[in-house]
């Protein structure tokens, strides 16, 4: 009898926890095996980069002009589409973040000739 009571929690947890994170598994080895030089990736860490080398379960990432990094293939979050990478004349087609909006710089009060009381007198 115990039994029939554990039996529908472990299917429960089956469908719920187990068959999600094999689907995950597998969307992401099927990401990693379509990787090619050229493609722009996300790093789970966020950073964003273009194949430049894949070597067996490593691959290396421009990230910068003549700066790579050597990261694990599992590393890879997701492929950006072409769509949104660097065009031919070096401008992206994504939104550039705008400049910060700064404070006007405080200019200091002018010091008035009576000594700087403003103007009023001490008694």
């Amino acid at each position: 009898m115990g039994i029939l009571l554990f039996l529908p929690i472990f299917v429960l947890m089956y469908f719920l926890m187990i068959r999600p994170q094999q689907r995950r598994l597998r969307e992401q080895q099927a990401l990693v095996a379509k990787l090619a030089p050229g493609d722009e990736v996300m790093l789970t860490s966020g950073i964003y980069g273009i194949v430049t080398e894949l070597d067996g379960d490593t691959i290396f990432l421009e990230v910068a002009e003549g700066i790579e990094l050597k990261v694990a293939k599992g590393a890879v979050s997701k492929i950006i589409p072409e769509a949104t990478m660097t065009s031919s004349e070096g401008t992206s087609t994504e939104h550039e973040p705008a400049e910060p909006d700064l404070p006007a710089p405080e200019t200091p009060e002018p010091k008035s000739s009576d000594g700087g009381s403003g103007g009023k007198s001490k008694r």
